[in-house]
């Protein structure tokens, strides 16, 4: 909070006369000499808080560098330790922390919570926020302050847009902006982006749009990978207005997906459009400061066969869904450096996702519209409260509680017909939705969150982070209420990327995570020449929601399997590993120096058997290079094979592999150029947490695909050049 401290130099002026007296008694001057009054002066400066909690950051610095290289902005976690990416569309990837994932993780974009709608999350959080409209990007795991949201249990990725910049007291208005773009030869990926703003002192108006295509990429050995071109455009507008300590925005902005294919699901994104809006108000005040966003997003979303899969019809899906909500939260300076924060938010979300007949005759996909979800709703209200108190100059504590109050419920559904062949369901559709439909499906959940942390810093070079949090979960809509148990719908139900089908359950528990981690930090108190950072991790989870099979339905024998999600505990561990050296300096040559992360995790059920996607040890090294205006770097990236996989969804086990990397880029004034190549030797791999890959096929039961045996292979060597023009 912004403080005004006024000092009158007493102490100076006192060490100014104390030297006139001394040299008047030496001969050397006489007090008559000086006589100097001085003014009041007035020092206007922020007082810093204190802030313990471990973060990793992805810096402008980084989400620069990268524009060229990635669509995907999920993909900007990369060099993240403990951050994994289970393979989507191009641009919709779904991030794992610590091997929890999806919906296990508070997403926060712009301030705005969305949740996916569709029932295969073709359409996460982070697909809502092209890469060129990020400023940076924070990411907490697993003991996340309560203030940062609620109703997850894995950690908080929060994504902001560039901070809104004016013209100074009694200068030209400002005109800023920049246009990019960008080539990748697997694939022949290409797009760019454009943005532009125009401010004064006290209002400024921006707009970002980009545009991203890629046909199918190729693999390692040369194959075409079907399923996975994309195309992808993103526009965003605000308006802000600062005065004084107070700033308020309002922004908006539009999302068209005309399609994205997805090589791990049943089905393909044929149309995704999406808008939304947000008012802002951050105000600072002389007790403190108020931060409130009040938001809210609309999608369309359809899904289809595309021309890959060889599909003889269509199986037109749509979904309509609504986000909307408010977050107040107020923060209040005491004592030495010490802070109060408290507040509340709602959220609430809507989901219609009702499939089209595709036949006028009773059939597999006729004659009625099939509801999977109708009016589906989910609305949660939380408050919190958060205390962070420096107790000394070692030692610091934040101490957090939350209770949260979520309120599910959803309207009748209805199968497509009334009688179905014995061949492909053993309850049919209508007696099922007859027993969902006569059953009471309103839920409520009340949830308590505890959050604790200590901070130790022991010397001017290392520091001690030590926290635990009970983190909560309630169910979603898809896990709670997606309701047939017959083969097709249940094959189109699923976002895991493991090509089975899921059937929801009603009488779901929330997840109740117990997290506990520790950091150890070492670094170079001088010039950060050197930098360590190794966190262990572990996290025991009361009713971890996973799967069973399902009882009641007849299992194909190709090694896909139907699945009923259940109320498991839960146990996972690991360790995560930061570090960074300077190599060499100077002025004829540059910097040399490398960073690293490296990273584990281990998923078990306490019933036995491991839990899903779970990523092997991995590890990467870079060596980077600066001079003057490049910089190079070279990456050598190792995976370990993955053995320990989840017999209840038959998932493959993966190979280790390594790769190279290589990049450099120029810095002009105004003017930058990257360019890279990625796995250099053009290796055949599989990301052990991709899935599988059922992109070549129309398999609407899984008793029609053929047997599960095909990981997901990765991109084979792709070559990429990107430029950007800054004023």
């Amino acid at each position: 909070m912004n403080i005004k401290s006024i000092f009158t130099l007493s102490a100076l002026t006192c060490a100014i006369f104390q030297t006139v007296y001394a040299n008047d008694k030496t001969g050397q001057g006489s007090p008559s000499e000086v006589h100097t009054i001085l003014d009041e002066v007035v020092v206007t400066g922020e007082k810093p808080s204190i802030d313990i909690t471990v973060k990793d950051k992805v810096t402008p610095k980084v989400i620069a560098r990268k524009q060229a290289e990635v669509s995907d902005t999920a993909k900007l976690l990369e060099d993240t330790a403990g951050v994994s990416l289970q393979a989507g569309g191009g641009v919709s990837s779904l991030p794992i922390i610590n091997g929890l994932n999806d919906e296990r993780i508070k997403v926060d974009v712009n301030g705005i919570t969305i949740n996916s709608s569709c029932p295969n999350h073709m359409n996460p959080p982070l697909s809502y926020i092209d890469r060129s409209n990020i400023g940076s990007i924070v990411i907490l795991k697993g003991v996340s302050p309560v203030s940062m949201g609620g109703d997850s249990i894995g950690g908080t990725i929060s994504v902001q847009s560039p901070e809104p910049e004016f013209a100074e007291h009694g200068e030209s208005p400002l005109l800023t902006g920049k246009a990019s773009s960008f080539y990748r030869s697997n694939g022949n990926a290409f797009g760019g982006s454009v943005s532009t703003g125009f401010a004064n002192e006290h209002a400024r108006v921006d707009y970002t749009g980009s545009y991203t295509q890629s046909g199918n990429y190729n693999d390692g050995n040369g194959n075409t990978i079907k399923s996975t071109s994309y195309k992808n455009e993103n526009h965003a507008a605000s308006l802000a207005f600062k005065f004084d300590r107070h700033l308020f925005e309002i922004k908006g902005g539009l999302q068209h997906i005309p399609f994205q294919g997805f090589p791990t699901a049943r089905m393909d994104l044929t149309n995704n459009d999406s808008i939304f809006g947000s008012a802002h108000y951050n105000g600072k005040f002389n007790w403190g400061n108020i931060d409130s966003i009040v938001f809210l997003e609309n999608t369309n979303h359809t899904m289809d066969f595309g021309a890959d899969r060889r599909a003889t019809e269509p199986m037109p899906m749509e979904t309509r869904s609504r986000n909307y909500g408010y977050k107040l939260f107020a923060e209040i300076p005491f004592g030495n450096q010490d802070m109060i924060r408290f507040g509340n938010e709602y959220k609430s979300s809507y989901i219609n996702d009702f499939w089209p007949p595709t036949s006028d005759l009773p059939s597999m996909m006729g004659p009625n519209e099939f509801l999977n979800l109708n009016d589906a709703t989910r609305n949660r209200f939380g408050v919190f409260a958060e205390m962070e108190k420096n107790w000394t100059e070692k030692w610091k504590t934040m101490l957090g509680l939350r209770y949260d109050h979520t309120m599910t419920d959803t309207g009748y559904v209805l199968g497509y017909n009334n009688i179905v062949p014995k061949r492909y369901v053993q309850i049919p559709d209508f007696l099922q939705a007859l027993d969902f439909n006569t059953k009471n499906r309103e839920r409520n959940f009340s949830l308590f969150d505890v959050t604790a942390m200590t901070q130790f810093t022991a010397n001017v070079w290392s520091q001690f982070d030590f926290g635990y949090a009970r983190k909560n979960r309630a169910p979603s809509l898809h896990e709670l209420y997606i309701w047939s148990s017959s083969p097709m719908p249940m094959t189109m139900n699923g976002w895991f990327g493991d090509g089975n089908g899921y059937v929801g359950d009603t009488n779901l528990q929330p997840e109740t995570a117990h997290n506990v981690t520790f950091t150890a930090n070492f670094y170079d108190p001088k010039s950060d020449a050197w930098n360590i950072k190794i966190t262990p991790f572990f996290s025991y989870v009361e009713n971890f929601i996973d799967v069973d099979r399902c009882g009641d339905c007849k299992q194909p024998d190709n090694g896909f399997y139907y699945l009923r999600f259940a109320n498991h505990d839960a146990r996972l561990w690991g360790f995560n590993v930061n570090a960074g050296a300077d190599l060499l300096k100077g002025k004829t040559f540059g910097k040399i120096s490398t960073h690293s992360i490296m990273s584990y995790v281990r998923g078990e059920r306490m019933d036995s058997g491991n839990l899903y996607h779970m990523m092997p040890f991995n590890i990467k090294l870079s060596l980077d290079h600066e001079y003057k205006g490049w910089k190079s770097a070279f990456e050598w990236q190792y995976v370990d094979a993955k053995d320990d996989v989840q017999a209840i969804r038959n998932e493959l086990r993966t190979p280790s592999y390594f790769m190279l990397n290589a990049r450099t880029g120029y810095k002009w004034e105004n003017l930058s150029i990257d360019v890279g190549l990625d796995n250099i030797l053009d290796n055949q791999y599989y990301y052990p947490v991709a899935g599988v890959y059922i992109g070549d096929q129309s398999a609407m039961t899984l008793s029609s695909s053929r047997p599960n045996t095909r990981n997901l292979p990765g991109m084979g060597r792709s070559v990429y050049v990107g430029m950007t023009v800054s004023y």
